[in-house]
């Protein structure tokens, strides 16, 4: 037999009238919300040994972008030109990546 995927899957015995007052409220009685937000688990913080990093300070050599490269305009990161995937023709170029 041929299943119509389109249709409803709704029986007519599985359907409660919800356009009364009373319906909405026979609904709300039938079906309890379930909370599953709390687990009920204490969650206790974590301390991170060497978290602090204020003191720290970061160095790095920055290299200008090649002529062979370019930066996506949806990710903004600079790629060889082999990734382009599309060109707009006004100068945004978009990586394999983000198309």
């Amino acid at each position: 037999m041929a299943t119509d995927y389109d249709s409803p899957r709704t029986r007519p015995e599985d359907e409660i009238e919800t356009d009364s007052l009373e319906g909405l409220k026979a609904a709300e009685k039938a079906e309890p919300a379930v909370d599953d937000t709390d687990d009920g688990d204490i969650v206790e913080p974590i301390d991170v040994p060497m978290a602090d990093l204020s003191g720290e300070e970061l160095s790095g050599s920055v290299i200008p972008r090649q002529t062979d490269e370019f930066t996506c305009s949806v990710c903004f990161l600079v790629q060889h030109r082999s990734r382009i995937a599309e060109d707009d023709g006004k100068g945004n170029l978009v990586c394999i990546d983000c198309e």
